[in-house]
């Protein structure tokens, strides 16, 4: 299990911290620096957005297919998730795992979980993933 924790921001001693727990399995298929989302570092935005209009906005018609509008493209907390996903597993590597493993038989053996840790204590489970979220974005 890969277990990182990266602080976002300190503001007058208040820090906030991206904590991951990452299934060794997902090792292969995360951006070399997945750590920096959120944080002034972060820099593939514009490649999320671009994979998302890719995948959803541009692939599917608004008018003939309006559930799927409504569900997901329309879908603010949908669009958050599919841009964090986005943002930590690369798309090249993610391609060529489907390749090499047509038929996973246990998809939970591969989990992210994402949480935002401030110095308070407080801990928010922000996303808990598994293979099949993310097959089902790509």
């Amino acid at each position: 299990m890969i277990e990182y924790i990266n602080e976002i921001s300190n503001e007058n001693g208040y820090k906030r911290y991206n904590q991951y727990s990452i299934s060794d399995s997902f090792k292969e298929l995360i951006f070399d620096d997945y750590y920096v989302y959120n944080t002034k570092e972060y820099n593939k935005k514009e490649l999320a957005e671009k994979l998302y209009n890719k995948n959803f906005v541009n692939k599917y018609n608004k008018d003939t297919q309006k559930e799927i509008f409504d569900l997901y493209i329309n879908n603010e907390k949908f669009k958050e998730k599919v841009l964090f996903i986005y943002s930590i597993i690369d798309e090249e590597k993610y391609t060529q795992f489907v390749q090499k493993n047509p038929n996973i038989q246990n998809p939970n053996d591969y989990t992210i979980t994402y949480n935002i840790v401030d110095s308070d204590g407080v801990n928010v489970n922000m996303y808990q993933l598994s293979l099949s979220d993310i097959a089902f974005v790509f």
